[in-house]
């Protein structure tokens, strides 16, 4: 359940030319999920989990931080304490 949601950044995370949403959250252990629309209009989104349980997302940022092309993903946990980096496998 996506509850006491806190980090949100948007970004092209599988270069398809449009963007995902990613989403932390704080409540019930914490989590970071992100949304990609199924469709060319944006009308349906469907929900991946990228960690759930393992960090209270209070910020997110993304950037290509190992220098290979892709958007990976890095958030600081509150609650959890951490800083996790999420590098991108597409």
């Amino acid at each position: 359940m996506f509850q006491d949601g806190h980090a949100l950044v948007t970004a092209d995370l599988n270069r398809d030319g449009r963007d995902e949403i990613v989403a932390g959250y704080r409540g019930r252990g914490g989590g970071l999920v992100y949304y990609a629309a199924e469709d060319d209009q944006g009308s349906r989104w469907k929900r991946y989990d990228i960690n759930i349980g393992g960090i209270t997302a209070a910020s997110c940022a993304v950037a290509d931080l190992n220098g290979d092309g892709k958007l990976d993903i890095v958030c600081i946990g509150s609650a959890t304490a951490n800083l996790v980096w999420y590098e991108n496998p597409n």
